[in-house]
């Protein structure tokens, strides 16, 4: 990085190499796909503007070093996580053509006898109960922004490496998904055993949510468990306030991917175990990009 940095002159950020390195393997893996050149070109484009709009930011900062430019530099990474994510469904087949569901399914029965993400919905089908556990999942989608946001106002010279961190985390457990193709309960059963009702506010809100933005990847290991995980981590090291406040919603994140049928029970286990582990290799990425 300090060569880089040396032979540059420009303020290059850990995070701007970890999204570029995320980039260039992926646009790789879409070579093994079916006519790559044509039918997706489009990524393929993506990528192009993406890295073009990577150096801007970069020589701009450099340049000007005004709190914007700063602020965008850091922060521009959060936008593109919804785009990628959605790309790992386009490459989740490249390793295994079918997607891995029955050993999951299989493990669920093993493990507590049922299926928790059939169950769990039907047992608790109060209309405060969904709620409940919609409030909790939809917390998730602003986690990202409010920590990385929190860690920038309080503690300023820790932002750089907490938001690589989140970064890195999330592109971790993307390479992961594209190895191994778990669509979920949402996408694999059929209905109605893939649906929960839409019974109030934020049942909707998580609804309209998935309609947009989720995709048949992404069940194992849970993400949204894994990251909520090493979003407390994080604010035990820099916003105690945030740590407390956090701690509920995390609670019922737990559940609430199965209760909504986003996950397999035995994907939240893969979250919770995986998360340490994530988190750990953030830090040597950083401790090996960041000098």
């Amino acid at each position: 990085m300090i060569i880089l940095r040396r032979l540059t002159k420009y303020r290059i950020l850990p995070a701007d190499v970890a999204v570029i390195f995320y980039l260039t393997v992926t646009a790789v893996l879409l070579l093994f796909l079916p006519d790559p050149l044509s039918g997706y070109a489009a990524h393929f484009y993506f990528r192009l503007i993406v890295m073009a709009g990577i150096a801007v930011i970069i020589v701009a900062d450099s340049k000007f070093k005004t709190n914007f430019t700063r602020f965008l530099h850091l922060f521009y990474p959060l936008t593109l996580l919804g785009y990628v994510y959605g790309e790992t469904a386009l490459l989740n087949h490249i390793f295994f053509t079918e997607d891995l569901d029955p050993i999951f399914i299989n493990l669920d029965e093993a493990v507590f006898g049922f299926q928790p993400a059939i169950e769990f919905s039907k047992t608790f089908p109060q209309v405060w109960f969904s709620e409940l556990m919609n409030l909790g999942y939809f917390s998730y989608y602003f986690m990202p922004v409010v920590v990385s946001l929190v860690v920038y106002f309080t503690e300023r010279d820790f932002a750089e490496k907490v938001v690589f961190l989140i970064i890195s985390s999330f592109l971790i457990y993307y390479l992961i998904f594209i190895v191994f193709p778990v669509t979920g309960p949402q996408f694999y059963f059929k209905p109605p055993l893939s649906g929960v009702p839409v019974t109030g506010i934020f049942s909707r809100a998580v609804k309209a949510v998935q309609e947009i933005g989720e995709h048949p990847t992404g069940a194992f290991p849970s993400s949204h468990v894994g990251m909520a995980l090493i979003f407390l981590r994080i604010c035990r090291k820099s916003s105690v306030v945030m740590f407390w406040i956090l701690i509920p919603f995390v609670f019922l994140i737990l559940f609430a991917t199965v209760y909504i049928k986003a996950h397999y029970a035995v994907d939240v286990i893969g979250g919770i175990l995986s998360a340490p582990l994530v988190l750990f290799a953030g830090m040597k990425l950083w401790q090996i990009i960041s000098i």
